[in-house]
């Protein structure tokens, strides 16, 4: 009367599947949290120093003001007004730097192979992270000294996401495709 009980075979998914990583994710973790606190410590303070270094450089007039709760450059534009703009931590990357690490480290840590090529990844996506940071701050201003504070504005709400998509995929999927190919190499 009733149906044959069905028997448990595993399908030829489960068993090309990958179990997780955890030791790899937690080694991850441990090693982003470490880099985090270190950039919540010094990055604002070397980002609005390089900042001012690099435009006093290309003649522009920028000061920096640490009296305020977020370090402060001062930006004098070709109209006469100056600028002000404060690091806050969106401005400075570190929020940018933090949603990538997570992603980073929740779909790439748990997968098979090297520890240390994936925190090399994730290392080096902090450091592109960095730079876009830097080089959207400095075309911000640069477009905001020759055109005026309303298109710092205009520029910084549509650069900002932009860049960070940019780098973030970029970064993610030449770090996956290392790590697949190395996995390859290795079965050869």
């Amino acid at each position: 009367m009733g149906s044959p009980p069905a028997q448990s075979r595993p399908t030829w998914e489960a068993q090309l599947r990958e179990k997780p990583r955890l030791d790899h994710l937690f080694a991850g973790f441990a090693l982003s949290t470490l880099s985090y606190i270190l950039l919540w410590l010094n990055l604002r303070t070397l980002l609005s120093d390089a900042a001012a270094r690099v435009l006093s450089a290309g003649k522009i007039v920028a000061t920096q003001s640490f009296s305020s709760e977020a370090p402060l450059i001062i930006v004098k534009l070709t109209d006469g007004s100056s600028l002000d703009i404060a690091l806050t931590w969106q401005r400075s990357g570190l929020v940018s730097l933090i949603i990538f690490g997570f992603l980073f480290l929740f779909l790439v840590f748990p997968l098979g192979g090297s520890v240390w090529l994936k925190v090399s990844w994730l290392e080096f996506g902090f450091l592109i992270g960095l730079a876009w940071s830097f080089i959207r701050l400095l075309v911000a201003v640069l477009i905001a000294y020759y055109f005026g504070a309303g298109a710092f504005t205009v520029v910084e709400f549509f650069a900002g996401p932009f860049t960070d998509f940019f780098w973030m995929v970029l970064v993610w999927s030449l770090g996956l495709s290392t790590l697949v190919s190395s996995k390859d190499k290795r079965r050869r």
